[in-house]
């Protein structure tokens, strides 16, 4: 009964009825729009004047004096809009329902509709009551703009508030639209007009001195900071310990006003050069060496001298006395597609798809939260100081420093003096990490294609990077990869981008906690994307049995499994291997299919395909990319160890020309779980955070992993010579929720993509009693008996019969001694000859 029922078509389907209602909706509200534009007090006057018989004479008087555009219809529906209701503002429920069918026209996610329309009803209720309150106190607008329910709120608010109340109360829900319509830090808009108001201010106090030149005025201003800083910090060690902590708070917030009025100074004058000069490179701020010095120096000194060290006459500790400018860079997001680009770029790729499909919407994914992701100068130049004054204690001069600003770590690109050794700077990062208090700091010595010796210093601040604001790019909506996975940013703030049909394979690393089930998800949630479930299908594998549940909703759309498997996600690890063996399985029959066709890869095959040029009847067919996934590969290991190596290494070495591709990920990379035969044929690795050297060096076949900082920092490395430091995008649990319900909740196939069925060794056969046998045994027999070829895809074809009873058939004609043994992609050797002989072999099962 099930399956006559998912087999069973609705006469109309569920998108022509979403389609229908929408333009229903967008009739209705057009309607009533031309019905207010074209309201007259008088045509409802009129309406009450005569009976209902005498207005619907269109021929006679009444009717005709109706200057409504719809007419007495129009006059009813403008009457309760526009003088029941709000008055004209009643136009803003013309635009939630135009927006709703639209929205539900076009299939798209009702979510943030819902929001915007109660944030335009309590804006149409708040204007209604503006001039409800402004018709009553001064006349000055008609009560058509506010109708009676706007007049008689005013008339409410000015009963209980009195003259005076409803401008107050009026007044703060308009400041509180005004903060919900454009979604702003108010207190930064505050301090930016009282920054205005002191810059106003200085201007009218400082006309004696306005010839004077700025950068020389800052210089001297800087020059007082800092000696009196040096005056106090030299008494303030035998002050008390309240007094200490407010001289320093003063001292830094009257440093950062000026590090940060001459900073942008600085800029906006680089800036200008650029366009004079017709440069386009990206903006860079240039701190001076006044700036940084004065800053570094008190910083760095601080806790660090004596109170007797004597330091230079301008004060600037001996760090500071290198004439070293450092350049701060912070690369600027990729342009965004829109929904519209997103939506027009993946319906290129469909080709008379086998079923319709939606793909999911930008909308399920959250927006990244406005933050101030400003460069943090204090920080930069801090932390420049203190290698500064590392390296220069221990003999080392730097000629340059430039820093790279990136979501979760800085890198600072140091130019070493000709003489010194790279290795000597090597050797110290244990003193640098101290001397910032910081952990996951890293040393790449010397980077590689670059003259230069990089340090990763972790942020104070770290940005989260959204998986929304890596699909809503250009760069994500035009790819022509096949399998696009947008994993996260670069230091750059570059979207970092790879092919998983061109590396083939993915091994994954990473310890309790840093990322590794979301990294995970982030490359699933990317497929989705970008891929139609015709062309990809996942085999889940996950011996901890929670990790890759969510996904269970999409079985029929993008899932591959056995014919016979009681989940479709794979947890047993007798299933495990089972499964393996049936995507080798599958490998050697797409294989076969290649061969036949005389192509070399699926790219091609499926091209040849579509163009109709392969036989149906030889058993060729469309050939979705398969994706393995292996969350936990450790466990694997321990309780199948070999049995499982053996299918995945195979897997690895051959499966990249027939687009089947593996992602296997463990929280343990020792020796005995990525094994040296495993860890050959996987050229590309991702590698979190993890708990020792040992482990990564098993992983990256370097250091590096175990000083990662967590949640999602990441290193990439494809097998070249140079590893990428990324910020893994964040996927939330509720996102891929909402992603597999949209998916699930439309229509798929009828089931999940079956794997060819392999032998069991522990199995014999079917039964072959008769009250047992399947009821097409003997006819099965003679088909194969006919032809001489013992396959499954015979069966399938004759007699019209899935993949699951066609195998079943085959293993009860095993047992009868009808065909051969299982021997691989190759068909099955047929043991009898002739139907003479076939009937009595089924005469002694009989008897």
């Amino acid at each position: 009964m099930s399956k006559k029922k998912n087999n069973s078509t609705p006469l109309i389907s569920y998108e022509r009825k979403m389609e229908m209602l929408g333009i229903i909706i967008i009739a209705i509200a057009a309607s009533i729009a031309i019905s207010i534009i074209t309201y007259r007090s008088e045509d409802f006057a009129i309406i009450q004047s005569v009976s209902f018989r005498t207005l619907m004479d269109l021929g006679q008087g009444p009717a005709l004096r109706i200057q409504n555009g719809l007419g007495p219809l129009g006059a009813y529906m403008s009457h309760f809009f526009v003088h029941i209701l709000f008055g004209y503002i009643s136009m803003i429920l013309v635009v939630i329902m135009l927006s709703y069918g639209w929205n539900i026209f076009r299939h798209n996610a009702l979510a943030i509709v819902h929001l915007k329309s109660l944030y335009a009803v309590f804006v149409m209720i708040l204007s209604a009551s503006i001039m409800g309150w402004v018709h009553n106190e001064f006349d000055a607008v008609s009560a058509d703009w506010a109708g009676s329910s706007g007049v008689a709120i005013a008339y409410l608010l000015r009963g209980l508030t009195g003259q005076y109340g409803p401008v107050i109360i009026l007044g703060s829900m308009s400041l509180i639209a005004l903060i919900l319509l454009f979604n702003k830090d108010v207190q930064s808009a505050f301090d930016r007009i009282r920054q205005a108001g002191v810059w106003f201010g200085s201007i009218f106090s400082s006309s004696a001195s306005a010839n004077e030149d700025p950068e020389e005025r800052d210089a001297a201003s800087v020059k007082q900071v800092r000696d009196s800083a040096q005056e106090k910090g030299s008494d303030g060690s035998r002050n008390q310990k309240n007094g200490t902590e407010e001289d320093e708070d003063s001292r830094r917030k009257r440093w950062e006003e000026l590090v940060s009025s001459s900073s942008e100074r600085e800029q906006a004058r680089k800036l200008k050069e650029q366009k004079e000069t017709g440069e386009t490179r990206p903006p860079r701020a240039i701190l001076s060496r006044e700036n940084r010095g004065d800053d570094g120096a008190e910083r760095g000194s601080s806790g660090k001298n004596e109170p007797g060290d004597d330091q230079g006459a301008d004060g600037t500790a001996e760090a500071g006395e290198q004439d070293v400018d450092i350049r701060i860079y912070k690369g600027t997001p990729e342009e965004e597609a829109g929904k519209r680009k997103l939506e027009k770029e993946r319906k290129k790729q469909l080709e008379k798809p086998q079923i319709t499909y939606r793909f999911p919407a930008l909308d399920l994914l959250d927006k990244a939260p406005e933050e101030d992701n400003e460069v943090d100068y204090e920080e930069i130049n801090r932390n420049k100081m203190i290698i500064l004054d590392k390296l220069n204690r221990h003999g080392i001069d730097i000629t340059a420093i430039e820093a790279i600003v990136g979501p979760t770590v800085t890198l600072y690109e140091l130019q070493p003096a000709p003489d010194v050794k790279i290795s000597k700077i090597e050797s110290y990062a244990n003193d640098l990490k101290m001397a910032m208090a910081t952990k996951g700091l890293r040393i790449i010595a010397p980077i590689p294609g670059k003259s230069a010796v990089g340090i990763e210093v972790p942020n104070r601040k770290k940005e989260t990077v959204y998986i929304r604001s890596l699909i809503n790019t250009r760069k994500f909506a035009e790819t022509s990869m096949k399998l696009p996975v947008a994993f996260g940013r670069t230091i750059e703030n570059e979207v970092f981008m790879v092919d998983l049909a061109r590396l083939p394979h993915l091994l994954m690393a990473g310890a309790t906690g840093s990322g590794k089930t979301v990294g995970i998800n982030t490359i699933i949630t990317c497929l989705l994307y970008k891929c139609h479930p015709d062309d990809l299908k996942f085999v889940m594998v996950d011996p901890k049995k929670i990790e890759l549940s969510l996904f269970r909703n999409i079985q029929n759309h993008f899932l591959a499994t056995l014919p016979n498997a009681t989940e479709p996600i794979i947890t047993d690890t007798a299933e495990v291997l089972q499964t393996l063996n049936s995507v080798c399985k599958e490998m050697d029959e797409r294989y076969d299919l290649l061969k036949m066709a005389t192509v070399r890869d699926i790219t091609s095959y499926n091209e040849k395909f579509k163009e109709g040029s392969l036989d149906n009847e030889l058993g060729h067919r469309h050939l979705p990319y398969i994706v393995v996934i292996i969350d936990e590969l450790a466990d694997l290991m321990m309780t199948a160890g070999k049995q499982i190596e053996e299918p995945i290494a195979r897997l690895a070495q051959l499966a990249r020309a027939v687009g089947i591709h593996l992602v296997i990920a463990t929280q343990r990379p020792s020796v005995n779980v990525i094994t040296g035969t495993i860890k050959a044929n996987f050229p590309a690795r991702v590698a979190y955070r993890v708990a020792s050297k040992i482990d990564s060096r098993t992983i990256l076949d370097t250091m590096g992993a175990d000083q990662l900082v967590g949640r999602g920092d990441m290193l990439y490395n494809s097998g070249g010579v140079s590893m990428v430091r990324l910020q893994n995008a964040f996927v939330s649990t509720e996102e891929v929720d909402r992603i597999n319900e949209f998916i699930g909740n439309q229509t798929g196939y009828d089931r999940p993509y079956y794997l060819p069925e392999t032998e069991d060794p522990n199995d014999q056969g079917g039964s072959l009693e008769k009250g047992e046998r399947d009821e097409l045994f003997e006819e099965a027999a003679k088909v194969l008996v006919l032809h001489q070829q013992g396959s499954v895809s015979l069966l399938q074809r004759k007699l019209k019969l899935g993949y699951n009873r066609a195998g079943r058939l085959i293993d009860q004609l095993f047992t009868a001694g009808i065909v051969g043994p299982y021997q691989g992609s190759t068909a099955r050797e047929v043991l009898v000859e002739n139907e003479d002989e076939l009937q009595e072999l089924l005469n002694d099962l009989d008897n």
